[in-house]
């Protein structure tokens, strides 16, 4: 997934800077609940937070820069993230294949109905650019991405699954799962909130890691 915008141009250093960052997500927020997508530029943004535009760009590159700060605050405050996923998700890999699966595509999903209930229409816009793991890695270098930890997971099931590279497979799973909710938030955003959706997802993927091998393809003719 390709990266636009999507971080501080620069640190704060200081709590007035810290004042000026908070002043300028609050602006982001309240223009898109009262004023609407199209009214969201950064002089606006400036103009509502009460700080120049110049000390916008200090620290944002874009409003997509903002809305991206946005959303790893939200997730970092909301879900304590980095140390809920990673012992919830060592318990999961413990138990079962089935639980594994379940239990991250239900944060997955879940991380995107936040971020578009947050943002409504704007995060439609700017879903494509966004990138949690992204940036929880840089914040925690030691914290495992999906793809670095599910492989392993793969191997402790390996009698449960038909796959012959679990670390192919692991990608395969983050980029189907990926890929589907981006196409769904383009498409039909509304389907991640039906249950049947996270469902669906769950046995798209166990299907593909159980029974992958066994398909014969024809052979391919000269």
């Amino acid at each position: 997934m390709t990266s636009r915008s999507t971080s501080l141009r620069r640190q704060p250093s200081q709590s007035r800077a810290e004042v000026t960052l908070r002043a300028i997500r609050e602006a982001c927020l309240k223009i898109l609940e009262e004023e609407g997508l199209k009214r969201l530029t950064t002089n606006r943004i400036a103009e509502v937070a009460g700080v120049s535009i110049g000390s916008l760009y200090q620290y944002y590159a874009d409003k997509h820069a903002i809305a991206a700060d946005i959303c790893n605050e939200l997730l970092m405050s909301e879900l304590g993230e980095v140390n809920r996923l990673d012992q919830q998700t060592l318990l999961m890999v413990q138990n079962s294949l089935e639980d594994t699966i379940a239990f991250f595509v239900r944060e997955y999903i879940a991380r995107h109905q936040r971020l578009y209930r947050k943002l409504k229409d704007f995060y439609l816009e700017m879903h494509w650019h966004y990138n949690f793991e992204h940036y929880v890695r840089r914040r925690h270098p030691r914290k495992l991405r999906t793809v670095d930890w599910l492989p392993s997971a793969l191997e402790q099931h390996r009698e449960s699954i038909n796959v012959s590279d679990p670390l192919l497979a692991a990608t395969m799973v983050v980029n189907t799962l990926e890929g589907t909710l981006h196409a769904t938030l383009d498409h039909n955003p509304t389907l991640i909130f039906e249950p049947a959706f996270e469902r669906e997802m769950v046995a798209l993927i166990l299907s593909y890691l159980k029974f992958a091998n066994r398909i014969n393809f024809p052979s391919q003719q000269l």
